[in-house]
């Protein structure tokens, strides 16, 4: 992959041998083996040199992303060690050195704890595993794992390098897809983390919109708070998050695509006492039981301002959820009221049994789409994800 991404910077197998310091023959021999895996050219050769197919630029740009993830986690493993033992190599250099079988065991141990399931999940023996492992521990000076009684666990150096090569390969499974869509052949996976409120506007017909046009593609749906997601999201467990975008993020790794605006609403049962009174206020609603949003989320942080914004303290309950299902169900069930998504209550009244108080919640309007991680271009099955979303919501305008 490297003798490729050099030959399409430098224009010929030539340059691009003498700029890794390798044979001219051995680097046309690695390209050609690509282009046998792939099954298609990457490369228009002429007298003047060799210009790369839209392909070959395609996979250029995912071999560069790769590299320089694997670079990145060397030079974060470093700063996360308090104490090297010994200089090692620049991070740039681990990337172009590392042996795949020594990233292959990194991910295995971090799986699966120990290294003798290492070594049965990846099919080797436990020296194997061992010797990658102390060899992926030379190559950057440092130590990556804690060797325990009950197993082989990750430094803080080791969790900054597994994450990035994680990244790296997530860049690999999208080269798989981009060939796999040249061949006509449209499949691969994406993995969609879920939080609390309106998502359940877009998301199942967005999801089912893209499984019937694409069956092939594998849609996995995981929900968590906001924290988990993210830190799935920055390691590659996770393709996308899907809910209410955050008004700070980590800029330079993720971006924010806003999909429609929708406001919360307070829900009662429909037989609630609070539904006889008229012209009901912020204030009267204090006198019933709630359920009440999560600390620190976006609901939580819209109820505590809009309340004192009126002079109120919030209410107080004992029983807080992040679930809108578990939430409507102790509305429903107990008479408690909650806030909820305005599009979700319109769409879903529980037949009749849930019902809107007529009270205005001004400033808690808010931002629902995806977030995405910036570095690199997306996969064409996460662009269809995408492209699904905002296709449903162009046919079911809020």
């Amino acid at each position: 992959m490297r003798a490729a991404l050099t030959v399409v910077r430098q224009g010929s197998t030539i340059r691009a041998a003498q700029a890794m310091h390798l044979s001219q023959p051995a680097v046309a021999r690695s390209v050609l083996q690509l282009e046998e895996a792939c099954r298609l050219p990457l490369f228009i050769r002429g007298a003047r040199g060799m210009m790369p197919t839209a392909l070959g630029n395609q996979l250029a740009a995912r071999i560069e992303t790769m590299l320089q993830h694997l670079g990145s986690g060397a030079a974060e493993a470093q700063a996360a060690s308090a104490l090297t033992m010994r200089r090692s190599s620049l991070p740039h250099r681990f990337a172009e050195v590392v042996p795949p079988g020594h990233l292959r065991a990194l991910l295995a141990i971090a799986r699966c704890g120990s290294e003798s399931l290492a070594a049965q999940e990846i099919g080797v023996t436990q020296p194997s595993i061992h010797a990658a492992l102390q060899g992926l521990e030379a190559s950057l000076g440092m130590q990556l794992f804690y060797k325990l009684t009950f197993g082989t666990r990750l430094t803080p150096s080791g969790e900054a390098l597994l994450r990035r090569v994680k990244l790296a390969l997530a860049e690999i499974r999208d080269m798989e897809s981009d060939i796999s869509a040249w061949h006509g052949q449209i499949k691969g996976r994406v993995v969609v983390g879920v939080l609390p409120l309106s998502v359940g506007i877009f998301l199942p017909s967005a999801v089912d919109m893209l499984s019937a046009s694409h069956p092939d593609i594998e849609i996995s749906i995981v929900d968590g708070t906001y924290e988990s997601l993210m830190q799935g999201l920055m390691s590659a467990d996770i393709d996308v998050i899907a809910g209410a975008l955050r008004a700070q993020v980590p800029g330079d790794e993720v971006q924010q695509l806003q999909m429609f605006d929708d406001d919360l609403v307070v829900v009662a049962p429909s037989d609630h006492d609070s539904l006889l009174r008229e012209h009901l206020t912020l204030k009267e609603l204090l006198q019933w039981q709630w359920v009440t949003p999560l600390p620190n989320t976006p609901a939580d942080s819209a109820m505590v301002k809009l309340f004192r914004s009126h002079g109120l303290e919030p209410p107080r309950s004992n029983l807080r959820a992040s679930s809108p299902t578990m939430t409507l169900a102790f509305v429903l069930q107990t008479g408690r009221l909650a806030l909820a998504s305005r599009g979700q209550a319109m769409r879903d009244d529980h037949g009749g049994l849930l019902s809107i108080l007529p009270v205005e919640l001004p400033s808690t309007r808010r931002g629902i789409g995806l977030a995405i991680r910036a570095q690199g271009t997306a996969s064409q099955n996460l662009e269809l994800f995408i492209r699904a979303c905002r296709q449903t919501m162009a046919d079911m305008p809020i």
